[in-house]
């Protein structure tokens, strides 16, 4: 080869060298974004259903988190429904919110759906920070497979003040069960409805504590038993009935929607709903909205022939979790982490959105929404002020606070801490999983069936006795006495 042509083909191998060395060195400087897909129901997101409002939270979470995000924020009432067709298609999302948890999680752990987070949460410095108490209630051998994002859930029964007072109903916060019916009475006839319920009978819990009664299989004495056979739901679902036909409970509840049953409340349509007791900000906001403004005296538990009861006890109700089947699980905690935790993340995504999006400040530092946030349908909340894990000092807020919410939120914190000496008991994740194949298979068929029987029962379309013998037609259908065979052979 003549030298000249050496000398060119080495350059043209030094230039394609060159090239070579350069690429790689542009790809190595490449930042890969992980991708995640985040679902939860539209009560969250920054309370609002417009899709530009609902984009600058999921900007606020990817910046953040460096994570790009995918958001499925379907409407509140069709939530559980959307995610089980997800859950159920293997198109899991990666980072999703899990109702009605204690007795979901351990089912969808069975099934190997959701992954844990034992060592995530223990590695987080945010997380690992978690009083270790939110996560004993739902602890599946020892493992966390969740992360709740408020305090643990109770329910009490909010009636009215006014309303109390203009029909001369008076009631203790602890009263028994033949006070507590005849005082409702006294608003019957009146043109409102006395005792708002909604829907979901799950709730009727609070009332089957009263009467030492569990509306599930658990444990009693050391040994499990099917709660909805015995002698105390047959007391408690007759005196539910009782309400029924006394005109207390309203009539038309297996209909009524959560949102429905609080603004009738707040109008003064209803004297009284059940709720979770770190809602009472909420009706102190909308009572005030609607100009139907009043204090709302609160039920935390309704005592027995036996001196028994307790308010209704969801712990860990509400909760995120990662799908067994993400590929990108680091990003998907960090996120998690962060709306949970970040201090200007958690009041944007639960409670007030995005200020110069969802609202700004007036003169006197008022919250006003925007025309946006209006016209979909926002209404921003303060709970996170009182039943989040956020340090928040109420004294230095970035925005003022109406003179009821000055004297509603000590009032709210109040409720919190004497409901833990009324709470009722939660047995929900005492059966163990993996134990019995059967019961883990046809656990959501148990309860919806219960669910469906006290409907009936209460509404009067059977009978007790009717009621109670379809019930355990069914339970033999499902072959519950091996069921329980099976969960008493391993304790």
């Amino acid at each position: 080869m003549k030298p000249k042509r050496i000398v060119l083909t080495l350059i043209a191998a030094l230039i394609c060298l060159t090239g070579v060395f350069a690429a790689g060195q542009k790809d190595s400087s490449v930042v890969v974004t992980p991708k995640i897909t985040l679902a939860t129901a539209d009560n969250t997101y920054g309370l609002s259903t417009d899709p530009e409002l609902q984009g600058t939270i999921t900007a606020l979470i990817e910046n953040k988190t460096g994570t790009k995000i995918n958001p499925i924020i379907p409407p509140l009432a069709s939530y559980t429904d959307k995610i089980a067709t997800l859950v159920n298609s293997g198109d899991v999302p990666d980072l999703f919110v899990v109702a009605q948890a204690m007795t979901k999680i351990p089912t969808m752990v069975a099934r190997e759906q959701i992954l844990d987070l034992t060592e995530y949460i223990k590695n987080s410095p945010a997380l690992s920070k978690l009083d270790p108490s939110l996560f004993a209630d739902l602890q599946i051998d020892g493992k966390t497979y969740f992360v709740p994002y408020n305090y643990p859930k109770s329910k009490a029964i909010f009636i009215r003040k006014d309303l109390m007072e203009q029909y001369g109903v008076v009631l203790s916060s602890t009263p028994t069960t033949e006070e507590f019916r005849t005082e409702m009475k006294k608003f019957v006839g009146k043109g409102i409805i006395p005792f708002n319920f909604p829907k979901w009978v799950d709730n009727f819990q609070f009332f089957y504590n009263t009467f030492g009664a569990w509306g599930g299989v658990y444990m009693k004495d050391g040994k499990f038993i099917d709660g909805f056979q015995t002698s105390e739901m047959k007391e408690a679902l007759s005196y539910l009935r009782q309400l029924y036909v006394d005109g207390s409970l309203n009539q038309e509840f297996i209909t009524t929607e959560n949102n429905d049953m609080r603004e009738k409340t707040y109008t003064g349509q209803a004297a009284s709903s059940i709720d979770y007791v770190t809602n009472y900000i909420n009706y102190v906001q909308n009572t005030t909205a609607a100009n139907k403004y009043t204090d709302m005296h609160l039920v935390y538990k309704i005592v027995g022939p036996r001196g028994e009861g307790g308010s209704l006890n969801e712990s860990t109700q509400t909760a995120f979790v990662v799908s067994s089947k993400s590929k990108n699980p680091d990003a998907a905690v960090r996120v998690l982490e962060t709306i949970v935790t970040d201090p200007e993340v958690y009041p944007a995504f639960f409670g007030i959105g995005v200020e110069g999006s969802h609202y700004t400040l007036d003169a006197q530092k008022n919250i006003v929404p925007t025309a946006k946030a209006s016209n979909s349908g926002y209404k921003y909340t303060l709970n996170y002020l009182s039943d989040s894990f956020i340090a928040i000092d109420l004294d230095n807020l970035p925005f003022a606070l109406s003179p009821a919410l000055k004297l509603g939120l000590p009032k709210q914190i109040g409720h919190i801490r004497a409901m833990q000496a009324n709470l009722g008991p939660n047995y929900a994740a005492d059966v163990p999983v993996g134990v019995s194949v059967t019961y883990d298979r046809v656990a959501p068929s148990i309860k919806s069936t219960r669910e469906s029987v006290a409907t009936k029962i209460i509404m009067g379309s059977v009978s007790l006795e009717q009621g109670m013998s379809e019930y355990g037609n069914f339970w033999k259908s499902i072959n519950g006495p091996k069921i329980l065979d099976e969960l008493n052979a391993v304790r």
